[in-house]
């Protein structure tokens, strides 16, 4: 019967490729927007997906028009103390 291995301090990040699923019109489009970006399908897919973690995850919500917004500024505050340059007074 196998073990669980004990983890490693020093454990090499390697690129690893792994299946998503999306309907067919967003596979197309993101091998479309690969090609004008002069890469290939996997290498934006993965780009995406990084910076997404990054960025902390994101909600991304559609406009009224169908644009995509991008949540990445956080709302304004309403608390009192919060004034015109963000700070307290």
């Amino acid at each position: 019967m196998s073990r669980i291995p004990p983890r490693q301090l020093n454990v090499q990040d390697k690129d690893r490729r792994f299946y998503v699923a999306a309907p067919s019109s967003v596979y197309l489009k993101l091998q479309h927007e690969a090609i004008t970006r002069g890469t290939d399908l996997w290498t934006l897919g993965g780009a995406v997906l990084t910076d997404w973690l990054s960025a902390g995850c994101p909600d991304l919500r559609l406009s009224d028009s169908g644009e995509t917004e991008n949540s990445l500024s956080p709302p304004s505050s309403s608390s009192p103390l919060a004034g015109p340059t963000g700070g307290a007074e």
